[in-house]
């Protein structure tokens, strides 16, 4: 089972401000995002490194015929290449070197053409085919009871997976609440504030159309808070989180939220640095066809970088 991932890795320094007073939240703004900027993808953000995108993993194209994935597609018989298709000679078959185009009209029940079948049992073609030399030269019209050539098989996965690259995901803004700096022991909520997810898109086969159709799937938080790596917060919340209205006061956050046990006094510039992946998954909807294709799996992120501050209390 193919499940390719799109990882956008958007290099932003965001000041994921967590504003908190020892005794509760302070009001925080509707969509606070620690006023964060970001980079265009495929640039380099000073100090956060290189952003990469990484196109989804997919399968190959036509058949054994040849084929891409745009364009006109490619046959190829004796070493040369032909194009499947031709609007006027119709659909090429790579095993016998012609084309072949259904007559249409088709000819009358009983015309020799049909060579004593039926129309119900089949179609009568024009071939054209591959001269010695290179050249094409009509011939007889033939009776098939199957198409003797058409386009070649289209993959699902393949064409899944174009039209997954042409979804346009935002670059993901959390919010985060208080702005400000976080308080150790203090509950702090998480959210993506801009979790409407991007238009589907589709891409098309010779036969087939495949819809990617993307929905939220989770948020995974990086918190940065430990000195090892392999010991960090990770926060993993199912959908887009809760965003926080002053109502909540200090109640923890319902679906998405952290207690710091530690401060980031002694870490560089005085703060933690993490990062924020949105979990997507692309529902698959084929038409024209009998094929399923399992939802694809994409991920956006983007880095953060926030300070928490431990209370002390004088007697």
């Amino acid at each position: 089972m193919l499940k390719p991932v799109r990882r956008w890795v958007i290099g932003a320094p965001l000041f994921a401000g967590l504003l908190m007073a020892p005794t509760g939240l302070a009001a925080a703004d509707p969509t606070p995002t620690g006023g964060a900027t970001r980079c265009h993808v495929n640039a380099i953000c000073s100090g956060t490194g290189e952003t990469t995108t990484r196109p989804p993993r997919g399968g190959g194209g036509g058949g054994g015929t040849g084929g891409s994935t745009g364009g006109v597609q490619v046959c190829t018989y004796n070493d040369r290449n032909f194009a499947c298709s031709d609007p006027e000679l119709g659909w090429f078959s790579a095993s016998t070197g012609c084309y072949f185009r259904l007559v249409t009209p088709p000819p009358p029940e009983g015309d020799p053409r049909w060579k004593g079948h039926s129309p119900s049992e089949g179609g009568v073609y024009n071939p054209t085919c591959v001269q010695s030399d290179g050249t094409l030269s009509p011939g007889p019209a033939d009776f098939f009871a199957q198409p003797p050539a058409g386009p070649p098989p289209d993959n699902p996965v393949e064409i899944a997976n174009r039209a997954a690259e042409q979804i346009d995901f935002p670059d993901p803004v959390p919010g985060v609440a208080p702005e400000g700096t976080s308080v150790v022991g203090a509950p702090v909520w998480f959210w993506l504030a801009n979790a409407q997810p991007p238009a589907a898109k589709t891409a098309r086969g010779n036969v087939i159309a495949v819809t990617v159709t993307p929905r939220l799937k989770s948020l995974e938080w990086h918190l940065g808070d430990k000195l090892n790596v392999t010991d960090e917060t990770v926060l993993t919340c199912q959908g887009p989180g809760t965003p926080y209205e002053p109502k909540y006061g200090a109640s923890p956050s319902p679906t998405c939220g952290h207690v710091f046990t530690t401060g980031s006094g002694t870490r560089k510039d005085g703060k933690f640095y993490g990062t924020l992946t949105v979990h997507w998954v692309g529902e698959v909807t084929i038409t024209g066809g009998t094929q399923t294709v399992p939802p694809i799996d994409l991920e956006t992120s983007t880095r953060l970088q926030f300070p928490v501050a431990e209370v002390q209390v004088l007697n």
